[in-house]
């Protein structure tokens, strides 16, 4: 069932036949809004608040997996698992990010992809093209990271748990204002922690694909509390894994070259995303 479910969200997502209700995920922002009408998660400790947030639903998700005997309770969890996915595999929409990007990229429009870039990608200050083509790879990266693989990696790992736990905790971050709950705050530092170890994951196969040993100590390293741990990580690992050097000074070969190390991250997404496709088979056959 756990392919199963990935393979159809992947082809519904891929053919546009998921409606609005569950590729924007309301259904979550719906359990959201209720959670913060309730006065006691508002009072509560902040940690304590984004437990009786998130507990309920991942409880709820790990008893089906319990009851996986009873033929109706794995095809309810089947079920749950391809409108949660659906809700998370939003990659697409990052790889259609870069299509304005990249056209003004190769016309030497710095300022423009700068511009259109920033739509889909949360730059900080543009100091250099060659700082735009690295912090665009990069979050790149961290976005393909939080709408592919970060959900994949705790499904495989938590089952249908796993997933609605990284769900939910991700749709605070984008339903969070200036003024949200101590216990939002809480589950967003938590989700750096989610999106980290699968840039870690993805950093081991990267180094496997590549056959390149610095990449593995990226994957092991140990960073600051206050770094953001899958954008280092990613950095890194992309970096030295495509043997990305400095980029040539010429305005025409650096177009040139920055349009070639785009399709270069963009390959190794697929080829990435390939390998633990087959990993995930395997341990299904296995299991």
């Amino acid at each position: 069932m756990t392919l199963l479910a990935l393979l159809v969200a992947l082809w519904g997502v891929k053919e546009s036949y998921v409606p609005n209700y569950f590729a924007e995920c309301q259904w979550g922002q719906f359990y959201m809004k209720r959670a913060q009408q309730l006065s006691f998660l508002n009072n509560a400790h902040p940690a304590l608040g984004y437990g009786f947030y998130i507990l309920p639903p991942v409880l709820l998700a790990w008893y089906f997996a319990e009851m996986h005997e009873r033929w109706f309770f794995s095809f309810l969890e089947a079920v749950a698992a391809v409108i949660v996915f659906v809700a998370c595999l939003d990659y697409r929409k990052v790889e259609a990010g870069l299509i304005p990007f990249l056209k003004r990229w190769r016309n030497r429009e710095w300022q423009s992809a700068y511009e259109h870039g920033s739509q889909s990608f949360d730059y900080g200050r543009m100091v250099s093209p060659g700082e735009l083509l690295s912090q665009t790879i990069t979050q790149y990266w961290v976005r393909v990271n939080q709408t592919l693989f970060a959900p994949l990696f705790w499904f495989a790992i938590f089952g249908l748990a796993g997933l609605v736990l990284y769900a939910l905790t991700s749709l605070l971050e984008r339903e969070t204002d200036e003024d949200c709950p101590g216990w939002k705050k809480i589950g967003i530092e938590f989700l750096y922690a989610l999106d980290g170890v699968p840039a870690r994951a993805i950093a081991l196969t990267i180094a496997a694909l590549c056959f390149n040993g610095k990449v593995v100590a990226v994957a092991m390293r140990r960073f600051r509390a206050t770094d953001r741990e899958a954008e280092v990580v990613l950095k890194l690992a992309v970096k030295m894994g495509l043997d990305f050097q400095d980029l040539p000074l010429d305005d025409e070969e650096m177009a040139s070259e920055g349009a070639r190390r785009i399709h270069a991250a963009q390959d190794l997404r697929s080829n990435v995303f390939v390998f633990w496709l087959v990993v995930l088979a395997v341990l299904t056959i296995i299991a």
